[in-house]
């Protein structure tokens, strides 16, 4: 049986890297190679990921306890005229006026209310690059640039992420987890940033599951849509450039192909009650160059990319089709 739980991680400063679900996976993959060896890997994540049956499938990181806001939000129900703009711009719903839009009811959000919520604040550091060697003046030495990085506004409340899977699934979740903690997530993880620690246990969440004649669902991760999935729906899209871990970079930096995903708060119709989650792994193929293909092989090494989605059951409202 599949279990829902809750994580909360109490972030040690800022981060850098987006806490998209992707992303994190692919990070908990590293983890897992570097502390338990390449044949773990293959067994526990690879594997699984390639038969489309991942042992755990994650949300990506919310703010303080919220959740994002479904795009259908504004399209389901009539709002006044003068708060459309307002309800387009809301980033983030609480538990309660979630569950709500899961149940086909339009939801009580107060004027004003989104923009008290807890939420993510960005930065821009400078940094001056290092020039090594001799320079033809002063001035060739002194190369600033931006940094951006990002922080909560009410950091006491930590992060908030979501998981799906077997008991067994979800303790390697938490193992995993705690190794990226120690470690740092994404970049400059080397000087401190994505360092957290998770608060506590997981925390089982039925009531996001429990939603009578759901036939629909909301998503709550970064993913990529797999053949069989859903396709009528409201969802937003983007161009994703990734590359892979820094052990394959070598001198140049292997990128990956640009990837389009689907943001969190994708909302699909189903026929029926629907699947836990929804998304694939992204084979070598489409995930890279034919160069950088034969690169890695050539050291045994064939990259993917889980891009699975939590999917939580939604309830399409039953005045009129929604569009």
């Amino acid at each position: 049986m599949e279990t829902l739980v809750r994580l909360t991680l109490d972030l040690k400063g800022v981060w850098t890297t987006p806490w998209q679900s992707d992303s994190l996976l692919g990070s908990l993959a590293c983890m897992w190679v570097r502390f338990r060896g390449a044949a773990a890997l293959q067994r526990d994540f690879l594997d699984p990921w390639r038969a489309n049956d991942p042992p755990f499938v994650l949300s990506d990181a919310f703010p303080g306890g919220v959740l994002p806001t479904p795009v259908a939000l504004p399209l389901l129900w009539e709002w006044p005229r003068e708060r459309r703009k307002e309800i387009k711009r809301c980033a983030w719903l609480t538990l309660g006026q979630f569950r709500d839009v899961q149940a086909g009811k339009q939801p009580d959000i107060a004027p004003g209310s989104n923009g008290r919520m807890a939420s993510i604040k960005h930065h821009i550091r400078l940094r001056n690059s290092v020039v090594r060697g001799p320079t033809e003046s002063e001035d060739a030495s002194v190369q600033l640039f931006e940094v951006p990085y990002s922080t909560l506004d009410r950091p006491e409340r930590g992060l908030t992420l979501y998981a799906r899977g077997s008991r067994d699934g979800l303790d390697l979740l938490v193992e995993s987890l705690d190794m990226l903690g120690k470690v740092g997530f994404g970049a400059d993880a080397s000087v401190g940033h994505g360092a957290f620690q998770i608060r506590g246990k997981p925390v089982e969440c039925p009531e996001l599951d429990d939603i009578p004649g759901a036939n629909g669902f909301i998503s709550l991760s970064t993913y990529q849509p797999g053949r069989a999935d859903p396709v009528d729906g409201y969802w937003r899209a983007f161009i994703k450039y990734g590359k892979t871990a820094p052990e394959f970079h070598d001198a140049n930096v292997i990128f990956k192909r640009p990837q389009v995903m689907i943001s969190p708060g994708a909302c699909f119709r189903t026929p029926g009650h629907p699947k836990s989650f929804c998304g694939h792994c992204v084979g070598t193929d489409h995930l890279l160059a034919v160069g950088d293909q034969e690169t890695l092989a050539e050291r045994g090494v064939h990259p993917v990319q889980a891009a699975f989605a939590l999917a939580v059951p939604m309830k399409w409202p039953d005045q009129g089709d929604g569009s």
